[in-house]
């Protein structure tokens, strides 16, 4: 007789729709799915009963800062509010200090994350000082390599698109995504010289207009559709930019963060630091319009660009010198199922946004879905509980949020990562993580 490491059970969605079934895992494995009596025994049984059990959830912008930068967020901390968040699995942004810019530095920051992991990590790296170096760092596992346009970090000049185009027909060449922070940098430079005489979120505001936005990614497409490099849009502000991307459909994928969706930038007035972010909050119409591209599905991901910080970072006498960026990992998936409850968006989008598309478009294979032989990353939720969103008891170092006091409608009841109970609704049980390695997708 077979038996299984364990058995849970609920409303699974499972092949486009929710039935009541169980899930047999073993060896970190999803072994089988279907009504528990015929599946086999198992040594252990975890019934969530009413409660919604989804594929794993994955978050493709994390910045999980580390080494010099522990103070703002840890390996362990970080991963932790993923877990408690319900995330299974999260990418790793490569702007750390160090910078993420070499072999050496990429390998550094995988070993050092070894054995203190409680979800699963991929890591995404800087483009390198020499060209023959981008095979070497996406042989070493790399996801994917990121891009900022709206400043300079590593080798490559935000301005310079002849490099960049030299360096995607590379990627494009070996199969690798790469992703861009889409701010075009003369642009805000200038602003920034004009304005920088305002001392309150004005001026910043107005260093980073739409227009900004569309110019860099009007200009990735180019360059990307001439090189045939998979290239992935972060953070996009608007519907007018889903709209452009969406002409390279094949090519080109976006995602939309939470805070975009959900707050516009009236709420500066209020908050001041606590919602500076890059690219900032738009206005109302940029909001109602992004909400419309996500319904009518031109958005392929819903990310959180968690971005952590001090609580000390998040004010200063001038908006310039406050560090931009808000936690993201626990706020996320209770601000999209409250979406769910509002008729917004459906369960299935949720599992579309944020599991399945996620792991189609960085090829992460064995996530993403529930199904036999598939890695056992679980997120079980309770659509009906509702509650207010409180920072202090984040998981996060970053004990700040501008959803602070939000009234939310969903919650995470547990989190499986390959096979394990990691967080369980009230507390971080065990580390479930393993290193993820990239596999690079070819013609």
């Amino acid at each position: 007789m077979v038996i299984v490491d364990c058995i849970v059970s609920g409303r699974i969605y499972w092949r486009g729709e929710l039935v009541d079934a169980a899930i047999a895992i073993d060896d970190g494995k999803i072994f089988d799915v279907g009504l528990e009596v015929n599946l086999p025994k198992a040594d252990r049984y975890y019934r969530f009963q009413d409660k919604i059990i989804l594929p794993g959830l994955i978050d493709v912008h994390v910045h999980l800062r580390d080494q010099e930068l522990s103070y703002k967020e840890t390996f362990e901390s970080g991963t932790m509010a993923a877990a408690a968040g319900g995330f299974t699995t999260v990418l790793d942004m490569p702007n750390n200090s160090p910078l993420t810019d070499s072999p050496s530095r990429f390998i550094d920051r995988v070993n050092l994350a070894k054995g203190r992991i409680y979800v699963n990590v991929g890591f995404y790296s800087l483009l390198p000082k020499c060209l023959s170096e981008v095979e070497t760092i996406a042989n070493l596992g790399a996801i994917g390599f990121k891009v900022y346009l709206n400043r300079r970090y590593g080798f490559l000049d935000p301005s310079d698109y002849d490099s960049l185009k030299q360096y995607l027909n590379v990627c494009g060449g070996i199969g690798i995504p790469v992703v861009f922070h889409a701010e075009d940098h003369s642009t805000i430079s200038k602003l920034e010289d004009e304005f920088r005489g305002l001392s309150d979120f004005r001026g910043f505001m107005w260093a980073h207009p739409i227009e900004a936005e569309f110019k860099a990614v009007n200009g990735v497409l180019n360059i990307a559709s001439a090189s045939n490099c998979r290239v992935h849009i972060a953070h996009v502000t608007s519907g007018l930019i889903v709209d452009l991307i969406s002409k390279f459909r094949g090519l080109a994928t976006c995602e939309v963060t939470p805070h975009h969706l959900f707050l516009t930038s009236d709420v500066l007035h209020k908050l001041g630091g606590i919602a500076k972010m890059e690219p900032p909050l738009r206005g109302i119409f940029d909001v109602i319009s992004l909400w419309n591209t996500v319904r009518n599905g031109l958005v392929d991901v819903i990310a959180d660009d968690h971005a952590p910080h001090s609580i000390e970072e998040k004010f200063g006498e001038s908006f310039w010198d406050i560090k931009s960026g808000i936690p993201g990992l626990e706020t996320t998936l209770p601000l999209m199922l409250t979406a769910v409850n509002y008729g917004l968006i459906g369960i299935g989008d949720i599992v579309k946004l944020m599991s399945f598309n996620p792991s189609r478009i960085f090829n992460i294979r064995g996530k993403g879905s529930i199904e036999p032989g598939l890695d056992a990353d679980l997120t079980i939720v309770d659509l009906d509980r509702e509650w207010v969103i409180d920072s202090s008891k984040f998981y996060s170092k970053a004990k700040f949020s501008p959803f602070d006091g939000f009234k939310v409608k969903g919650i995470v009841k547990a989190t499986f990562v390959n096979g394990l109970m990691v967080y369980d609704g009230d507390e971080i049980i065990c580390k479930g993580g393993e290193i993820l390695f990239g596999r690079r997708i070819r013609g």
